[in-house]
């Protein structure tokens, strides 16, 4: 049971940050039916999130040793890239006062920071493990 709960918490952020992006820590609302840049940005990490999310469940139901430390590799490298979609690969708003700024990017980078240090946890339990086994 141990071993799954790293397993769990990186499913858990992948999720918070899929779900969350779209909801309690979304970008600026859209004004009249146009999207401020901030919108592509939450789209971006959104669709990243999904994926993370994907990845952490094949990694909770995988048994092999090999393969969760490899998953959890591209976990933590995916997770670290997130943190550089908004604001630095898809601009924010001008306004340094909007949610974009406040909310958004400050959440983005905690929750992908969190998942990245978790998923680098992981892989390397996981490769001492593997190299125990042998």
């Amino acid at each position: 049971m141990k071993e799954k709960i790293w397993d769990i918490t990186g499913l858990v952020l992948s999720l918070l940050l899929a779900v969350g992006s779209l909801t309690f820590f979304r970008a600026c609302d859209s004004e009249e039916g146009r999207h401020m840049a901030c919108h592509w940005a939450q789209n971006a990490v959104t669709l990243i999130g999904i994926v993370l999310a994907v990845q952490s469940l094949a990694k909770l139901l995988t048994r092999h040793k090999g393969v969760k430390a490899g998953l959890a590799i591209g976990i933590a490298t995916l997770a670290a890239a997130v943190i550089f979609i908004p604001g630095t690969a898809i601009n924010l708003c001008m306004m340094k006062t909007m949610r974009c700024h406040t909310v958004f990017r400050p959440a983005v980078t905690v929750v992908s920071s969190l998942l990245a240090a978790v998923s680098v946890i992981d892989a390397v339990t996981n490769l001492k493990r593997l190299g125990k086994e042998k």
